[in-house]
């Protein structure tokens, strides 16, 4: 795949590698070496303006061909090899997932999301599509924050579903899709077949083909030109607005399915990742849910107040101590970490070979580090990227530990289930158990500040005192606010909670009276750990088996009063 370079630079750079070719050819010769050609190279002085000539001839006739590339190679066509191999692998999983023309797929009730909806009384479906875990968390907190009566949410993964049966939903269904825009406006992997079959043109969308969903028992015959007639949803979108295709993703399936007849509750939200992602998304959910408890027949529902019952189950159990997982180990434990089964799911644990300091004495602190790939079967190409977990540090890990009352458990195994039987994902951690320590370490972002709605909705509920509930609510309240004290004072989950419990200290409220945030809770609170990716900065030519990174390490100065007395300090690394 190429990788970051649009269509319309394309056929230039293309024009301009001939004209290139075209100079070492006529003007230099082959060589088999750099250091050859350097040589060489110094015996042509002669030839420099006709080889400066054929360059800029080369990209005046790269530049011509992307002008009139539709006439030369017809409409959608792509002349780079990678991009048709691309294209041929995606018509291949079309057809093989039942979207290409004339093909029809096998009903498979497993993967039929409106029966499991029914099956679990549930009147919501939430899919993401995620490709770093933004778009997840976004969706999970949504199917929470609208939870109530007459509103009952199932947050699903579209990658085990089969978009056939959305067809399906009733009158008094509705799918919510929270997408990510990937790459340059790609859809997410766990997308990629939603969004073929919706729009099966994609230089084109518009100009898309009908797909085919399956026939509802409980429905008459579909529209064969408006399949999705009878189905209403409601879209936000993900992006970053530095990219030329902001939220592409969303935009095509909004246009998808509002052509294909189908009903859009609210305004399309459009989350923009150079801004304030937060802000755009708690603006959305403000103006969106109660239109959708509107569709749904619960304006005035008596039980949106309540408070929603924990995701997760936390208990302390008895286990081998061989099964407790406290290395950051990744995969689910279900089948043997063969080179063969290494992948997203199953990540390779690679040893760190190489960490140098290559800016010592510098301002900005630039790390060179080196990986093992021995034994992986694994293979990298120029342009690819790595995925990192990282893990957090030992003073993060000690104050959440410190702040939720764990220090003398923090190595306690446990195991953390979700309390809805019918939730997508039934296990928060890898493998059958892990401590409270691994998790806080490993497998959960305890790094970064803490979004106001979540503020509201998992922290403030458990204030007791006046001074909790008052420094609280105003966080949750103010965004002005909350950019002030947890943006600017770089507040964690685990220096929120400290700082809550100085206040409370400050104010005289007594132990019984104090702050109390269950694990469950505080699990919730932050992200699953996701892979950082970086760009291998090595070639493989030279290290196979070895991928090199070079990163910047980021620190954040607190701006704040408060957060200078925090346990911490005023400064963290991001």
């Amino acid at each position: 795949r190429v990788c970051s370079i649009t269509r319309r630079l394309l056929y230039p750079l293309v024009g301009g590698l001939i004209g290139i070719a075209v100079y070492l050819n006529f003007g230099i010769g082959s060589s088999s070496s750099v250091a050859d050609t350097t040589v060489e190279a110094m015996t042509v002085a002669a030839k420099i303006e006709w080889a400066d000539m054929m360059i800029v001839s080369g990209v005046v006739v790269g530049a011509a061909t992307f002008l009139f590339r539709k006439a030369l190679f017809g409409k959608g066509k792509n002349m780079d090899a990678s991009a048709a191999h691309r294209a041929a692998t995606l018509a291949a999983a079309a057809a093989a997932a039942g979207a290409s023309a004339g093909a029809k797929s096998e009903y498979n009730e497993a993967k039929d999301f409106v029966a499991k909806m029914r099956k679990a009384g549930k009147n919501v479906v939430v899919f993401y599509g995620s490709q770093t875990g933004t778009a997840e968390d976004f969706a999970t907190r949504l199917g929470k924050d609208m939870q109530s009566g007459g509103v009952r949410p199932l947050v699903l993964d579209p990658e085990s579903y089969d978009w056939q049966c959305l067809a399906g939903l009733g009158e008094n269904e509705l799918a919510v899709f929270v997408l990510a825009t990937s790459g340059e406006g790609e859809p997410t992997d766990n997308m990629e077949a939603w969004f073929d079959a919706l729009a099966s043109d994609r230089e084109n969308p518009e100009d898309s083909d009908i797909p085919e969903f399956h026939q509802p028992e409980d429905k008459d015959e579909l529209d064969p030109d408006m399949p999705l007639s009878s189905v209403s949803y409601a879209v936000f979108g993900l992006g970053n607005n530095t990219y030329e295709q902001f939220n592409h993703h969303a935009r095509v399936v909004d246009g998808r399915l509002r052509a294909l007849g189908a009903t859009r509750i609210g305004e399309r939200g459009e989350g923009d990742d150079d801004v304030d992602i937060e802000e755009d998304f708690s603006k959305w959910k403000a103006a969106t849910v109660p239109l959708i408890r509107e569709y749904l027949g619960a304006s005035d529902d008596s039980d949106q107040a309540q408070v929603p019952q924990p995701t997760w189950a936390v208990a302390e159990i008895e286990i081998d101590a061989t099964k407790v997982w406290t290395h950051g180990e990744m995969g689910d434990g279900s089948a043997s970490q063969t080179p063969a089964a290494y992948s997203t799911h199953r990540p390779f644990t690679a040893p760190i070979t190489v960490a140098t300091d290559l800016t010592p004495t510098g301002d900005r602190h630039v790390l060179h580090v080196e990986v093992d790939l021995e034994g992986s079967n694994m293979h990298y190409e120029a342009g690819d990227h790595i995925g990192v977990y990282a893990a957090n540090s030992d003073a993060e890990v000690d104050l959440m530990l410190h702040v939720l009352g764990l220090q003398d458990r923090a190595d306690t195994p446990i195991s953390v289930r979700a309390t809805d039987p019918f939730a997508a994902q039934q296990t928060l951690f890898p493998g059958a158990a892990t401590t409270y320590r691994a998790a806080f370490r490993h497998y959960l972002d305890i790094a970064a500040p803490v979004p106001r709605s979540q503020i509201a909705s998992l922290v403030l509920p458990h204030a007791r005192s006046a001074a909790a509930r008052e420094f609280l609510g105003q966080l949750a309240d103010d965004k002005d606010a909350h950019a002030a004290v947890v943006g600017a004072g770089c507040l964690t989950p685990a220096r929120l909670l400290a700082a809550v419990q100085q206040i409370e200290t400050a104010a005289g409220v007594s132990e019984n009276e104090r702050l109390s945030l269950p694990v469950a809770e505080a699990f919730e609170l932050c992200q699953r750990m996701q892979a950082r990716l970086y760009s291998i900065s090595s070639s493989a030519r030279v290290t196979p088996t070895r991928v090199s990174i070079t990163a910047v390490v980021l620190q954040y100065d607190a701006q704040t009063e408060l957060a200078s007395h925090l346990p911490l300090g005023a400064r963290r690394c991001g």
